[in-house]
C-alpha cells in the first residue's frame, strides 16, 4: 500500500454505506411483514447513515445545503402523501388510525404533526414520520451550518439536544415539540460521531498506523451487530432513551464496520449499490403493495410457505416501484427543479 495512491477522505465514494442503505430498506419491509416483523431497527440505521452523509457533503461546501435536502425529498414525498389522502377517500376502511380529513393532509405538507389516535403523534402517511424527523434535522443543520461551517456538526448537535431536553421539561409539551423532541433524535447526533471516527480512522490508515487486518472486522462486525438487533427485536419495547442506547449504538457502529468494510472490500457488487441508491423511495413507496398483498392475496399473519412465497413478491414487487420513482421523480424530477431552482457556483478566478 502507497500512501500517494489512497484518496483524500473527502474524495471518496463510500458505496458500502450505500450498500448498507438498500439492506436497511429491505429490514423496513420485513418489519411491515407481519409474522417476521423483525426491521424496526432500520430506521436508526438510517437516521445514523444521514447523520454521517450529511456531514461529509457538507465538507467543503454548504451552499443551498437545505435548498437541495429539500429538492430531494419533498416531490416524492409530497406525493405519496397526496396519494395517501386520496386512496383514504377511495379507501376509507383501508386505514385504521386515520382519515381522509384535509386538516391532515395541510399539516402532513407542513411537517406539522399531530394526534392520529391513541396519542400517536405521526403525519397523515405513517412512515413518513421519519421524514419529519429528516427535515427537522437539515433545518437544524442549516442553522447550525449557518453559524459555523467548521462547527457545524457541534452547534447541531447542541441543538438537537436542547430541543429533547425542553421537550422533557415542558409540561405537557405541544404535539410538534413532543415529536421532534424524540429522542430518537440523537442518532443523528451518532451520525455526526461516526463521521469523525471514519475520518480519523481513514487518517490512521493512510499514514499507516491502522493495521489492514483491522479492516476485516467490517464485515464479521456489521454481521454481528445486525444478529444482536434481530435477536433483541420481539423482546424489547424502546421507547425514550432507551432507543438511542439499545438500537441507536448498534446502528452508529454498524455504520463504521460498513465503512471498514468498503476499504476493506475496495469493490462493492453493483445490485446492492443499486438498491442502496433507490432505498428513499423503497422506504417510502413499499408500504401499501406490502398491505395490499397481505390482505389482498397472501396471509401474512403466520409463518406458512404462502407467507414466504408473498415475502418474495412483496419485495420484489416493492424494488420494482421503487426503481420506476428513482428514476422518474428522485432522478429526472430532481435534477429539473435543480436547474431551475439552484443558481450556479460562481466561476473560479
Amino acid at each position: 500500500m502507497e500512501e500517494e495512491k489512497l484518496p483524500d477522505f473527502h474524495q471518496m465514494h463510500f458505496d458500502s454505506i450505500q450498500v448498507l442503505r438498500g439492506i436497511t430498506a429491505v429490514f423496513i419491509i420485513l418489519e411491515h411483514i407481519r409474522f417476521l416483523n423483525c426491521g424496526a431497527f432500520g430506521v436508526d440505521i438510517f437516521f445514523c447513515i444521514s447523520g454521517f452523509m450529511i456531514m461529509f457533503s457538507t465538507h467543503r461546501d454548504g451552499r443551498h445545503f437545505l435548498a437541495k435536502r429539500l429538492i430531494r425529498i419533498l416531490p416524492l414525498y409530497y406525493l405519496m402523501t397526496v396519494g395517501t389522502f386520496i386512496l383514504l377517500l377511495l379507501f376509507p376502511t383501508m386505514f385504521q388510525q386515520t382519515n381522509a380529513d384535509p386538516v391532515f393532509l395541510l399539516k402532513s405538507l407542513c411537517f406539522v404533526p399531530f394526534d392520529i389516535g391513541g396519542g400517536v403523534l405521526q403525519p397523515l402517511m405513517r412512515i413518513g414520520w421519519t421524514v419529519n424527523c429528516e427535515l427537522f434535522f437539515y433545518l437544524i443543520f442549516g442553522i447550525a451550518l449557518g453559524i459555523s461551517h467548521r462547527f457545524r456538526g457541534l452547534f447541531c448537535s447542541l441543538f438537537l439536544i436542547a430541543t429533547i431536553l425542553i421537550a422533557r421539561l415542558v409540561p405537557a409539551p405541544p404535539a410538534a415539540l413532543a415529536f421532534y423532541g424524540n429522542p430518537v433524535m440523537l442518532e443523528f447526533i451518532y451520525g455526526i460521531l461516526a463521521y469523525y471516527a471514519a475520518w480519523g480512522l481513514y487518517r490512521l490508515y493512510r499514514t499507516r498506523k491502522l493495521p489492514r487486518a483491522c479492516l476485516l472486522l467490517g464485515f464479521p462486525g456489521c454481521l454481528g451487530c445486525l444478529w444482536g438487533l434481530l435477536i433483541t427485536k420481539p423482546h424489547i419495547n424502546i421507547l425514550g432513551f432507551r432507543r438511542p442506547i439499545l438500537w441507536g449504538l448498534p446502528a452508529l457502529l454498524i455504520v463504521l464496520c460498513a465503512f471498514l468494510a468498503g476499504l476493506s472490500a475496495k469493490k462493492m457488487p453493483g445490485p446492492l449499490v443499486r438498491l442502496g441508491n433507490i432505498s428513499f423511495s423503497l422506504y417510502l413507496m413499499h408500504y401499501y403493495p406490502v398491505m395490499l398483498l397481505d390482505r389482498a392475496v397472501f396471509d401474512f399473519s403466520v409463518c406458512s410457505s404462502r407467507a414466504l412465497a408473498g415475502t418474495a413478491v412483496a419485495i420484489a414487487v416493492s424494488v420494482g416501484l421503487a426503481l420506476v420513482s428513482h428514476a422518474l421523480i428522485e432522478v429526472r424530477l430532481s435534477n429539473w427543479l435543480r436547474g431551475r431552482l439552484l443558481t450556479p457556483p460562481p466561476p473560479k478566478p
